[in-house]
């Protein structure tokens, strides 16, 4: 896969052997790897049984829930990259020049991933900020199969991102970066200027965008019937902190990742975009299990934790402005 003369190992003066670039390039982090990968591992398995709770028929037929489904496949398959196959590659003390063809096939798609979940995120937002501020519009976006015409933006986006600069992992950082690090100098060449267009723009809309939505849910809480002050509060807070924190973990990661490709930062900063970024991704199994008792229950319900026909009896799917206990919408 690296035919270019940008990421040819095997230049005559920078020719070494895979031990070499790992002593030259990489450091190896034993403990530090096991724990990402165990931390990926997790979070795969956690979030199977909930996408099959999400591709269930009367929750799919929803348009939020397709593209929900979405947005849970995209954070799978990253996961994969950022905290199963990186913590494998920081336990060998790998570097582009180490494992070529992995990295660059790895980091190609998912750097095409993330810019995916980015489209997709902002996708959901306005999916459910117009299903409660303009429903007439929202049918004419999302009804039946039209859901399925507005996914082929994110699913055309990953495409066109998949022929742009890859990400490449180095293990001194910790991290992926645009360039893989061959050469002294010449980082200017691996720019990716799509990436960081995304990561400034379609990630900042989306904050802006989960503003109003934040409003529009506290204002359509208050005609709830049948619910406490209490739980009003409670549920208005939970919004608004998962909203916040999924946000503000995106902007942050977004930024960092742009700024310690074009200049010197902090080994430390790197390395918390990293694992800010391995959250982005793992967060919304925790948030779905813990906000969501539709999918709590349902998941609970397959683990054999509880009794299935108790919970079919008690669960419901309601609009928001039926029941405080609504699916959570993730920002990721």
């Amino acid at each position: 896969m690296a035919r270019w003369r940008e990421y040819l190992c095997t230049i005559a003066d920078y020719a070494h052997t895979s031990e070499e670039w790992s002593e030259l390039k990489g450091t190896k982090w034993p403990v530090l790897g096991a724990c990402q990968s165990a931390y990926g591992i997790m979070i795969d398995i956690l979030y199977l049984p909930i996408l099959s709770i999400i591709f269930e028929k009367d929750n799919f037929k929803m348009s939020c829930f397709k593209i929900m489904y979405l947005l849970g496949i995209i954070d799978f398959m990253i996961t994969y990259v950022n905290s199963i196959l990186t913590g494998w590659l920081a336990m060998k003390g790998a570097v582009y020049c180490t494992h070529p063809n992995i990295i660059y096939i790895s980091g190609m798609v998912v750097c095409a991933l993330w810019c995916s979940s980015c489209m997709t995120a902002l996708l959901l937002v306005a999916n459910r900020l117009l299903g409660m501020t303009k429903p007439s519009l929202a049918v004419k976006l999302f009804e039946g199969r039209k859901t399925y015409i507005a996914l082929t933006f994110p699913i055309l986006y990953f495409i066109y991102f998949l022929f742009t600069a890859p990400l490449v992992f180095n293990s001194k950082y910790l991290a992926w970066f645009y360039t893989p690090m061959i050469f002294d100098d010449g980082a200017t060449e691996y720019f990716n200027h799509s990436h960081t267009i995304n990561n400034f723009l379609i990630v900042t809309l989306t904050c802006v965008v989960y503003t109003p939505f934040r409003w529009v849910i506290g204002s359509n809480l208050k005609n709830v019937k049948n619910a406490n002050a209490s739980q009003l509060q409670n549920t208005k807070t939970q919004v608004f902190l998962q909203s916040t924190l999924i946000c503000a973990a995106n902007q942050v990661c977004a930024v960092i990742y742009v700024v310690m490709n074009v200049t010197e930062v902090p080994n430390w900063l790197i390395m918390f975009a990293h694992f800010t970024w391995e959250f982005i991704h793992g967060a919304p199994v925790f948030i779905y299990l813990a906000l969501n008792r539709m999918i709590r229950e349902r998941f609970l319900e397959k683990m054999h934790w509880m009794k299935g026909g108790a919970l079919r009896e008690t669960t419901s799917m309601m609009p928001i402005k039926k029941s405080v206990s609504t699916p959570v919408v993730i920002i990721n």
